[in-house]
């Protein structure tokens, strides 16, 4: 019994010691508030009349995660897309190439890019924001939170402009 209550205490005390990077949860972008099914986040935003931002993501994207950890969680980014937006994440991976199975061929054929990450806005009818409805308004890429905000603020302008009397307030 007194070897199980020293190993006990000794476990207890590593679990105290470690480092603050390995204490440091990296939250996903559910727990952030980002939703994975296109259907609802297009009834949604139909609801709150918001446009939606697409996070296109896949396993062997390096700066996806880089998004996730660094550019969502900042608490200005955070506050100015839930305000402003129906937060979408889907994996355009296929298969073996997905970072989850539940996750894999999430994302319609008609989302799927070539580089990831890509961020695309789009009205809550996949409605696009760019003039004569040939594209959408995507960006690639690693971005920074100033960054994000301010090509948020761009599709926020084109939405209003172009979608601007069929969702008004």
């Amino acid at each position: 019994m007194k070897h199980i209550i020293s190993l006990l205490l000794l476990i207890s005390l590593g679990i105290t010691h470690l480092s603050a990077d390995e204490k440091k949860h990296i939250q996903t972008t559910h727990e952030l508030g980002w939703m994975n099914n296109l259907e609802e986040a297009k009834a949604i935003a139909l609801k709150e009349k918001k446009p939606i931002i697409l996070f296109l993501h896949s396993q062997r994207c390096f700066y996806c995660p880089k998004l996730i950890e660094q550019v969502f969680p900042d608490p200005k980014v955070q506050k100015f897309l839930t305000e402003h937006f129906v937060k979408l994440d889907l994996d355009v991976a296929t298969g073996s190439d997905s970072i989850e199975e539940d996750t894999a061929d999430q994302a319609p054929e008609r989302f799927i890019v070539s580089m990831t990450p890509a961020i695309l806005f789009m009205g809550p009818k996949e409605e696009k924001l760019y003039r004569k409805g040939k594209k959408h308004m995507i960006i690639y890429g690693f971005w920074k939170p100033e960054e994000l905000i301010t090509w948020g603020k761009e599709a926020l302008k084109r939405f209003q402009k172009l979608q601007g009397e069929t969702y008004a307030k």
